[in-house]
């Protein structure tokens, strides 16, 4: 027991003096340029880090800055500002000179998904192709993300001519493997007109041909609606479906459909637009249906001790009243 004692002792003291002099010999602003570089070279897109890179060693190797910004090529506004960068890094890469980022984390981010962040390509510029390789390093260094953490942020959605909405209290977790498929858990919220919405979502996505296609697989969302014209109880539910979205088209597709609303539980199938006017077809089968719970005025069940029902009878016969 002792002798297993003293080897997890030493094997301690050598991570923690390793650490220790990475950090001391290692300048992580050496690695500023190379990764505006990289993320320029694969994506087009313009990395901007205000602050320092300093190290952070617990409870993992990482990177920490400051203000950081990525900007779009030809876009007027940064489709990601972030007050807090945190990359965390592979320890063994490092000390080969490869820098491999295992997770990137923003924390209080504001993510623009409007036409002011879109690329804009320049007048008679030649179509680039769908997706292609990325081209490899000039240097020896290598480049890998494969996490991605967005903690208490704000999603700003807006489509050409449409109205802007605010998605508050943003948090995403992403886990991408080398095929581009990426399990995702996401949550957030939206107030808009005097209603309130809340979701969080667990599902997959194949992001393979992005960004001309999308698809993936909702596993469950769980939702919940309140506010004017709602409901007093409001209205929850969850839906599980499969998806894709176009993005030439601006169209997307659900099958597989299972959508339950308060008591009430549907099946079918969705495509709609979302470019302005927007335009939603739904083709739904109900294995269970209660107007009377998803409508704010549905008519009050009376608490007396008699109750009245109108019957009507077919062939032109009257109605009659049971009692």
């Amino acid at each position: 027991m002792k002798r297993v004692i003293t080897t997890l002792a030493i094997l301690l003291v050598v991570i923690v003096a390793g650490m220790t002099a990475l950090v001391l010999l290692v300048n992580p602003n050496d690695f500023r340029s190379y990764m505006v570089k990289q993320v320029e070279q694969r994506s087009g897109y313009r990395l901007e880090v205000s602050d320092d890179l300093r190290w952070h060693v617990w409870p993992k190797l990482s990177i920490l800055a400051g203000r950081m910004s990525l900007t779009a090529p030809g876009a007027s506004q940064p489709l990601v500002t972030a007050e807090n960068m945190r990359l965390d890094v592979n320890l063994w890469p490092l000390l080969s000179h490869q820098l491999s980022v295992s997770q990137v984390m923003l924390s209080n981010a504001v993510v623009r998904a409007t036409p002011e962040s879109e690329p804009q390509q320049p007048q008679n510029a030649p179509i680039a192709p769908g997706r292609s390789d990325a081209a490899a390093p000039a240097s020896g260094w290598s480049f890998d993300i494969s996490q991605l953490r967005v903690a208490n942020s704000l999603l700003i959605w807006r489509q050409p001519g449409g109205e802007e909405y605010n998605f508050r209290n943003l948090n995403l977790n992403l886990n991408q493997d080398e095929r581009h498929l990426a399990n995702i858990e996401l949550s957030t919220s939206l107030t808009r007109n005097q209603r309130n919405a809340t979701l969080s979502l667990k599902g997959q996505l194949d992001a393979a041909q992005y960004p001309q296609r999308l698809s993936g697989k909702i596993d469950e969302l769980t939702y919940a609606l309140s506010g004017a014209n709602i409901p007093p109880q409001g209205i929850k539910g969850t839906l599980s479906a499969q998806g894709s979205w176009r993005a030439d088209t601006q169209q997307f597709t659900l099958s597989q459909m299972q959508l339950s609303a308060n008591d009430s539980a549907l099946t079918g199938e969705a495509t709609g637009s979302l470019t302005p006017p927007q335009q939603l077809a739904l083709q739904l089968h109900a294995t269970q249906l209660n107007f009377d719970n998803l409508m704010a005025n549905a008519p009050q069940i009376r608490n007396s001790g008699e109750q009245h029902a109108t019957v009507a009878r077919s062939h032109g016969r009257p109605a009659s009243r049971a009692r």
